[in-house]
């Protein structure tokens, strides 16, 4: 098939795909936290010391699988690849329907655990394959909501799901579901471009064989890791919670406002892009969007955990913005500091697996915090001295500017 014969259309089909799986595998780790204040905890024994680890488990496999996925994405190609990224979300989700004690969950957390930890390689990698260079800011926009969309979905249909089925099983036998059609489609719609439809700012330094800057690609990778250690991690893991604790919101209204940055980030991520199409001829926006994103969530946690349901709603909203502009950096930037089509799953095997670091110390690390601080105070003395750091790594990162359009 030629590359004319390989039309937009098809690609942004393909796009689609993918992109349901990220969201799939998004929904089946944040589908946990809007259901622990139900009979989830009492009925598998776990306690306020230990349930943190229902969402530590899922990120503990994807810092193990970061590199490997690397080199499963490399032998193996996308599409198989993705497939055995939806078929762990299947095996997970429903085996989780079933589980009936702490072991059994965990098990189950780590099994999906797989799909989160392919996905945020694989994902980014199949989409800088199959979109041009000259719309790759807009794709990465896009697939930057991927995580928040899942978030949105899973705060919402969660508590939704458990008022209709009486039971938090429902939401797991929910996940299974879809993500069986996800793999459905990922076997029916998916395949790879031809050679010459490879994105553009990569073919045509194939010949060249650039190497990518790997200083500038560690440096996004920390401070994406600093993001996920208080957006993840401490947030997205314990809003909920936070809500339900000190505003005594019931099990829906805590998941619908928890959910309310993600749900602006999904307008927000693919304008981002746009923008950074625009404008990253002339300047390092993407670098831009890392920086000012985590000072401005250093500022917005000073009050994000307070006692005022005003400052929440300033919070919830402002944040969207911060998040849009991180991950769209990010996601865009790492194609450009590779160089090279063959580095950029190497380069997002480092972001995957310091992602899922920040989502493992920040889920981790937080509930303790909370329990010996309380909810502002930990957000203070934690999570504002992350964003710090990792605002300065982001500093650090180096000029890339993306090819000419031209090209």
């Amino acid at each position: 098939m030629s590359a004319k014969e390989f039309s937009m259309g098809r690609r942004w089909l393909i796009f689609s795909t993918v992109f349901l799986v990220g969201v799939l595998a998004s929904f089946c780790m944040f589908k946990a936290p809007p259901l622990f204040s139900t009979e989830f905890m009492t009925d598998l024994g776990f306690s306020d010391s230990n349930i943190g680890w229902v969402m530590s488990m899922f990120a503990m496999i994807g810092v193990v699988l970061a590199f490997p996925a690397g080199g499963i994405l490399q032998k193996l190609g996308p599409k198989k690849s993705l497939i055995i990224t939806a078929a762990s979300l299947v095996i997970g989700a429903g085996l989780g329907a079933l589980a009936t004690d702490v072991v059994f969950m965990l098990a189950t957390r780590f099994i999906e655990g797989v799909g989160m930890g392919l996905i945020s390689v694989v994902g980014p990698a199949a989409v800088a394959s199959i979109i041009p260079a000259r719309k790759q800011g807009l794709a990465m926009g896009i697939w930057s909501v991927w995580f928040p969309c899942g978030v949105v979905a899973a705060f919402n249909l969660a508590p939704l799901l458990y008022s209709v089925g009486g039971s938090w099983q429902i939401a797991w036998w929910f996940a299974a579901v879809l993500s069986v059609i996800a793999l459905i489609l990922v076997v029916l719609v998916y395949a790879d471009p031809p050679a010459e439809g490879v994105s553009d700012a990569v073919q045509s330094s194939s010949t060249i064989q650039l190497k990518p800057d790997m200083f500038s690609i560690i440096m996004v990778a920390l401070a994406f890791c600093a993001w996920n250690i208080i957006n993840a991690g401490a947030i997205s893991g314990f809003y909920p919670s936070y809500l339900a604790d000190v505003h005594h919101l019931g099990t829906q209204m805590a998941g619908t406002v928890s959910s309310f940055t993600n749900i602006l980030v999904l307008a927000l991520g693919p304008i981002s892009g746009l923008v950074a199409d625009k404008l990253s001829q002339k300047f390092n926006i993407r670098k831009a969007y890392i920086v000012l994103a985590l000072f401005a969530a250093a500022g917005l946690l000073c009050f994000g955990f307070g006692d005022s349901m005003t400052l929440v709603w300033v919070f919830v909203s402002l944040m969207a913005f911060a998040s849009a502009a991180c991950a769209t950096g990010v996601f865009s930037s790492i194609p450009l500091l590779a160089k090279d089509s063959a580095k950029i799953g190497f380069g997002m095997a480092i972001v995957a697996f310091l992602q899922n670091v920040g989502i493992l110390v920040g889920s981790a690390a937080f509930a303790p915090i909370v329990a010996t601080l309380g909810w502002n105070m930990a957000s203070i003395a934690f999570c504002v001295p992350v964003c710090v750091v990792g605002a300065i790594f982001a500093i650090l990162i180096k000029s890339a500017k993306a090819k000419s359009t031209a090209e």
